[in-house]
């Protein structure tokens, strides 16, 4: 997390990447498996109260920003109270986003808290975002419904499960589509499907992240 200090020449200073969605989704920890992070994380309680966020040198050589800023964001869905006192830090934090990640979950069909928050949010997005819908969970993906479950021998998921990530992302989509309805560029391959625990899916989630593509 050392902050580069050499001037690459035509290089732009900094992505700023935000990471936010309904609490308990896996903010944290896939910012912790994505960076490398050590931000506390917590299955039964709220870890994070207020904006924290790490400045990260170029990933990788040939990178068009000199750093990158990822950003933690509080979730959404804690309490009508501690949900007022929040959207003051997004308000104040997607202005000066490059791209906003949204993580939310597979192993449910309940999106509609997601939907109203993204659509409160939409007049503060700016036409230049990237928008990318982290889709976490997949090893519980199906799993309830009695599919084959993930394969954490192999680490990765069953052919169940496999076989329904389309049908999980053509239903996600739909649903953020109308959410965010023309606002920003919104197309089913910024959809990425992956699980925090185990690791499948990480390095397609932080390619797009960092080439926004």
């Amino acid at each position: 997390m050392i902050k580069s200090l050499l001037g690459l020449g035509s290089k732009k200073d900094k992505l700023t990447v935000l990471f936010f969605g309904k609490t308990g989704v896996g903010k944290s920890s896939t910012l912790n498996a994505l960076f490398g992070l050590n931000w506390a994380t917590d299955n039964a309680v709220a870890c994070t109260k207020k904006p924290q966020f790490a400045d990260l040198d170029a990933p990788y050589p040939g990178f068009s920003y000199q750093e990158v800023r990822v950003v933690d964001l509080p979730g959404i869905g804690e309490s009508p109270t501690a949900d007022k006192k929040y959207t003051a830090y997004y308000k104040k934090w997607i202005p000066q986003a490059d791209s906003l990640v949204w993580i939310t979950q597979a192993d449910t069909r309940a999106y509609k808290r997601d939907e109203i928050f993204l659509k409160k949010l939409k007049p503060l997005f700016k036409s230049s975002l990237l928008l990318i819908i982290a889709l976490n969970k997949i090893d519980s993906l199906g799993v309830y419904d009695g599919e084959k479950p993930f394969d954490i021998e192999e680490g990765e998921p069953s052919e169940d499960q496999l076989r329904l990530i389309p049908e999980k992302i053509d239903d996600v989509y739909g649903i953020f589509k109308g959410a965010v309805d023309g606002k920003v560029a919104f197309e089913k391959n910024q959809i990425v499907p992956y699980t925090s625990v185990y690791g499948w899916g990480l390095e397609s989630l932080k390619r797009k992240i960092l080439t926004r593509s």
